[in-house]
């Protein structure tokens, strides 16, 4: 490229300094943002970044949040605010408290980062400031309610949950689709979200009582739908500390014990239709003798499971060893298969792709002792053994019947 043509590109680069005292920071974070198009000028302390202020143009302060002390970031940004009025400045810190987020609208921060900093995130914010530059009067966000800001950002929060559900071993242990796991969760946010300051109206519960019929048919467990509402609340709580700078901090206290208050009460009403309905999509087990096929490398475990299962209504077949299990797996017809981990990671993938050739619509439940063994499993449902046998009579009558709502549709 021609030296003028490659001077012109460079001056083109919007240009951003970058503070802080960690060199692992500075040394990849930097590096990754000119990957982005940016040029970058690092600092590591506070003398250094004032210095560069006064030399240099900058479009963009990014500043660790306590450097040489704790809040010396503001004393950075306060700086730029003086000497570079047009700057964009963006604070990087820990989850703030409210005081940090307060002095950072006293000081006129236009955003800050929730270390570690979420890459895409980053570079979207600074481009989007970028691209609406303010001039040289700083225009202060209009702070709002959490419920207006969730209405906003609906999307993303919803996303979030998402993947953290699929993070949570048991529930993605349960095969759905993306839409299968979130479609009516649309709905049921928009209840929350319109019912953040008052009692959740008729319109609330009914979404709250459809989502207990759904995740019944879908194969959860009660302990599921309580740890789905707790990620729930665990991500709003994550979105207020990383947005507290367009958070009207006057009302974020009460504001988000009105909504863990809300979840509370959807997931009460959740939990009642659950309990409602289950006896209705229960009441065939005991007569239709569902045919499970258990395989367990414990005898004696295996017995239990074998009693649990069969007083509950199932027809078990449990087979001795393997060569039996190989037979009965190639021949047998089988409304489900219960794999315990007693069992080694390689019987495991052999008898579950058999059990998938000769019973593809049957679901497989796989028990596991404490937390989930990386096994190479295609399974549908895991139970953990310390859960007891109910959880897993629930499990697998759940799993049978979703396989069959499936199949009807």
């Amino acid at each position: 490229m021609p030296r003028a043509m490659e001077s012109k590109s460079s001056m083109a680069k919007p240009r951003i300094l970058f503070v802080d005292d960690e060199p692992g920071i500075r040394l990849t974070l930097p590096a990754i943002l000119e990957q982005s198009g940016f040029e970058m000028t690092v600092a590591a302390n506070v003398t250094e970044a004032l210095k560069l202020i006064t030399t240099e143009k900058f479009s963009v302060l990014i500043s660790d949040l306590n450097i040489d002390s704790p809040g010396d970031g503001f004393t950075i940004v306060s700086a730029m605010r003086r000497i570079q009025p047009e700057a964009t400045t963006i604070i990087l810190t820990g989850y703030p408290a409210f005081e940090t987020a307060l002095e950072a609208i006293r000081q006129q921060v236009d955003d800050y980062v929730v270390k570690p900093a979420d890459i895409p995130q980053l570079i979207e914010r600074i481009t989007g400031k970028l691209g609406n530059p303010r001039g040289h009067a700083h225009v202060p966000v209009r702070p709002k309610r959490l419920s207006e800001l969730l209405r906003e950002l609906k999307e993303q929060v919803i996303e979030e949950w998402f993947e953290r559900v699929n993070r949570d071993e048991s529930m993605a242990a349960i095969r759905l689709t993306r839409s299968e796991r979130i479609d009516h969760l649309g709905t049921v946010f928009d209840e929350l979200i319109g019912n953040a300051y008052g009692e959740p109206a008729a319109s609330s519960m009914t979404a709250a009582a459809k989502h207990g019929l759904v995740r019944l048919q879908q194969g959860y467990t009660l302990p599921m739908l309580v740890r789905e509402a707790r990620i729930l609340q665990d991500v709003i709580g994550e979105f207020v500390q990383r947005n507290l700078l367009g958070i009207n901090l006057s009302y974020v206290v009460p504001d988000l014990v009105r909504a863990g208050g809300t979840i509370e009460v959807f997931l009460e009403e959740s939990i009642a239709n659950y309990l409602r309905e289950k006896p209705r999509h229960s009441q065939a087990a005991p007569g239709d003798r569902s045919s499970v096929l258990l395989l367990s490398g414990d005898p004696d475990a295996a017995k239990l499971r074998d009693y649990a299962l069969t007083h509950a209504g199932f027809h078990v077949v449990r087979p001795n060893n393997r060569q039996e299990a190989l037979q009965i797996v190639k021949k047998g017809k089988f409304h489900a298969a219960v794999v315990s981990y007693t069992l080694s990671s390689n019987t495991v993938e052999e008898m579950t792709n058999l059990f998938r050739e000769s019973n593809p619509q049957a679901p497989i439940v796989v028990v596991t002792k404490g937390k989930w063994a990386d096994w190479k499993t295609d399974l549908d449902v895991l139970v953990t053994a310390e859960e007891g046998p109910e959880a897993l009579i629930e499990a697998l009558q759940n799993a049978i019947n979703r396989k069959k709502l499936r199949l009807v549709k």
